[in-house]
């Protein structure tokens, strides 16, 4: 009986320390909502920004109303109470955009949490557009963040500080 108690201790204290599950994260379709990413300068660096609040959404966020669709412009079932937003956008060739941004994990430690993810640039085309990786965090965001692309940490955010968006549009 005394290994076995051990042993749920020992299971207990992993899982405080392992970071937070993928689950726990989840990431919002552009498509779904009917807004755009405002834009930024220097544009051929990647906008990053954790947001907090509704008020911080629509500072990033603008709303696309067009006739005849009926989407929110900001992700419905978000709970700013529970959940933040971590986001990543940059100017991209048009075309297909599926496969633009890929997630690869989120990872949580105490003090920071590690936004990574593959970017997989458009071909040339005649137009840009701004499009982004938005992933729905449980609040409240660790103090730094990082974005880590393609293994290469692109931005880092101080939330201690106040920087909570970069650049600023």
């Amino acid at each position: 009986m005394a290994a076995y108690s051990a042993i749920l201790g020992a299971a207990a204290t992993l899982m405080l320390a392992w970071p937070a599950a993928a689950s726990t994260y989840r990431t919002v379709d552009p498509n779904s909502v009917q807004s755009f990413v405002g834009h930024w300068s220097p544009a051929d660096r990647p906008l990053c920004a954790a947001l907090r609040s509704q008020a911080d959404w629509d500072k990033v966020f603008h709303p696309a109303p067009v006739m005849g669709a009926n989407k929110p412009f900001s992700p419905p079932g978000l709970d700013w109470s529970k959940d933040g937003v971590l986001v990543i956008a940059q100017a991209v060739n048009a075309g297909d955009t599926k496969s633009v941004f890929r997630l690869g994990a989120v990872k949580s430690a105490p003090g920071s949490t590690e936004v990574d993810y593959r970017f997989k640039p458009n071909p040339p085309a005649s137009s840009t557009l701004n499009w982004y990786l938005a992933v729905i965090s449980p609040q409240p965001l660790g103090p730094s963040i990082r974005f880590r692309q393609d293994g290469k940490i692109v931005c880092t955010l101080d939330l201690v500080k106040g920087d909570w968006l970069s650049p600023a549009p």
